[in-house]
């Protein structure tokens, strides 16, 4: 088989995937890519040209620590949401290992929001933006809209049946962001046990891109995301054999 990287961090925005990425390149026995989000399978459709097709995208690993018996990774989490994503990461390597971090999807929506705000991608009140979305989102028809996208990326369920259609279970691992960041050694146990690397004691990292929590979601934007992502959010916790946690809904 020719030279592929091992696993993918592959969801969700605003799920703690920095940490996640952040914490693994403590570990001597992984190699993240050489920086985060790489972006090659959501934004470069097959070729044909097998060869050629994974050229640049090979360019981001140190293949030396491969050799050497390191996993190679990296983290791009729009993949389980961006439509073919997936598919083509499965063309690439059918035996990739893939980890998904799911939010609560109420605090992921609020979060992301603020992240827009700050790079000034969204000029909407919070309350404008959460209900006018799939709207604004038509613009971009018939592509999917990267920016519109601070609801539709929290509903799990789809992604999760995705991913369970294209991999096997064992090649599978599915995370609480809310668990990482309370408490990420056990949760980074379950990642170095996945890959089949040793475990590691592995130094606190500070939160990455986390807002400040000057403001509040208001009661009423809240409720109205709550009833809209209420059954998706039973149904992932279903699909994973999660109870509620700390989820909200």
């Amino acid at each position: 088989m020719p030279k592929r990287i091992d696993f993918m961090i592959a969801g969700v925005q605003k799920g703690g995937t920095t940490s996640l990425d952040a914490y693994l390149r403590q570990h001597s026995e992984i190699s993240m890519a050489k920086k985060k989000e790489v972006h090659f399978f959501d934004k470069r459709p097959p070729t044909g040209l097998s060869a050629f097709d994974y050229f640049i995208y090979h360019r981001q690993f140190h293949w030396d620590r491969q050799r050497a018996g390191a996993k190679l990774g990296e983290a791009t989490p729009i993949l389980t949401w961006w439509h073919g994503a997936m598919e083509r990461l499965w063309q690439y390597n059918s035996d990739i290992k893939v980890i998904m971090l799911l939010r609560d999807p109420v605090e992921r929506a609020w979060s992301h929001f603020r992240m827009d705000r700050r790079l000034q991608r969204e000029g909407e009140t919070f309350s404008s933006a959460i209900r006018t979305e799939r709207e604004r989102a038509r613009r971009s028809l018939p592509r999917q809209d990267r920016e519109r996208s601070q609801v539709s990326r929290g509903f799990y369920a789809h992604q999760v049946r995705n991913l369970k259609r294209l991999f096997p279970d064992e090649q599978l691992l599915f995370l609480r962001s809310e668990d990482l960041s309370a408490n990420a050694q056990p949760e980074l146990d379950k990642v170095t046990d996945f890959l089949g690397v040793d475990r590691f004691a592995f130094e606190a990292e500070p939160r990455h891109n986390s807002a400040t929590d000057s403001d509040r979601m208001s009661a009423e934007d809240r409720a109205f995301l709550e009833e809209m992502f209420r059954l998706d959010a039973q149904e992932t916790r279903r699909l994973l054999g999660w109870d509620k946690g700390s989820w909200s809904l």
